[in-house]
């Protein structure tokens, strides 16, 4: 295909060393930062402020509640910490130990919503404004035009969503599978350039990305984003496999290259190799957060049945303290500036949506 923009210098593709986002499944392990587990105190802080947050506004009233309404003396102090390891640090914080089977469903979305509240600016997932996202097995897919990770069961390999970070809150096993694997986009840019420089130069330049039928009414199904760019050292990914090579046939958009598959597929390839990815099996009461642009997240398949069903919550969260995006990343952010409010997806929804249906 040819250049879908050509408004952008791209920049020349290079190794990007000592970044604290650039790590292998061994570095990331052996550090203590990204993981914390919860205290008593700070449980029952989180709880006190779910009560009274809920006491004002009630359990399913969640467009009312404002940070205020969520106080955390103490766990504000965790919230900054969360927010600079996202940013300056692994990419990657996992907190452990909520004890979900305490609280009831409602509940439950009201503290995920109240923390977010704490940690960002939540923004819409779908073209149905779901603030908060159901991750359960709806039976949509992922190739189709309008299919979805977070609403199938099937294998979901390392990608990176469309927001500066996604957090999850998990809260039901299913049955079987489920296992969650992370991985350094960064490390895997460095490999490339490593590797195979001509393919990384074809991922700096934008190719079009299906909007998965989430673009508003009479706007186009594709916007234009490179994999990769980078801003001095920064390196940011945007990744999202099947969105890539399914834009022509569920989207309309101009066929890919040849060399542009092969390089998109090899993504995903070296991501998956040994060393690159940790997996975990994250239990109920875990929250996993991540940042979109240095880390890629996946899924294996999972099946349900009807006593166990695998469910969390997510968020797509943006964050004050947000590095600025390569010029490039605008054909789908927008605004490019360091702290600027982007990401997630359009929507015509009249009021806040809270739940996915």
């Amino acid at each position: 295909m040819t250049d879908v923009t050509t408004e952008f210098e791209i920049p020349e593709p290079r190794v990007v060393a000592d970044q604290p986002a650039c790590w292998m499944a061994a570095d990331l392990a052996a550090r203590t930062g990204w993981e914390h587990h919860l205290t008593g105190t700070e449980v029952a802080e989180i709880d006190a402020a779910l009560a009274q947050a809920t006491g004002r506004h009630g359990v399913k009233a969640l467009a009312r509640l404002t940070a205020d309404d969520f106080p955390l003396p103490t766990v504000s102090a965790l919230a900054d910490r969360v927010r600079r390891e996202l940013v300056d640090g692994s990419g990657v914080m996992v907190i452990h130990g909520f004890p979900v089977e305490r609280y009831t469903s409602d509940q439950l979305r009201a503290l995920w919503w109240g923390l977010g509240l704490r940690l960002g600016t939540a923004l819409p997932q779908s073209s149905r404004g779901d603030l908060i996202g159901d991750v359960r097995d709806l039976g949509t897919g992922i190739t189709a035009k309008a299919g979805r990770g977070y609403t199938s069961n099937v294998e979901l390999g390392y990608h990176s969503d469309a927001a500066d970070v996604t957090g999850l809150f998990f809260l039901r096993q299913g049955a079987t599978g489920g296992m969650s694997g992370l991985a350094s986009s960064v490390a895997v840019h460095n490999e490339i350039v490593r590797r195979r420089p001509d393919l990384m130069r074809l991922l700096y330049q934008p190719m079009p990305v299906s909007w998965q039928s989430n673009e508003l009414p009479g706007e186009r199904p594709w916007y234009p984003m490179p994999v990769y760019g980078r801003v001095g050292d920064d390196v940011a990914c945007a990744y999202v496999s099947t969105n890539l090579l399914r834009a022509h046939e569920n989207a309309g958009a101009p066929p890919l290259t040849e060399a542009q598959v092969e390089a998109i597929t090899y993504v995903g390839r070296v991501a998956r190799e040994p060393g690159f990815g940790l997996e975990r099996h994250f239990g109920p009461g875990t929250m996993l957060f991540c940042n979109n642009q240095t880390v890629f997240h996946r899924r294996t398949a999972f099946t349900d049945d009807p006593a166990q069903r695998r469910h969390l919550l997510r968020l797509f969260l943006c964050l004050p303290n947000g590095r600025e995006l390569p010029a490039t990343f605008a054909g789908y952010f927008g605004d490019v500036r360091a702290g600027a409010l982007r990401g997630g997806y359009p929507t015509q929804a009249p009021e806040p949506v809270f739940r996915t249906v």
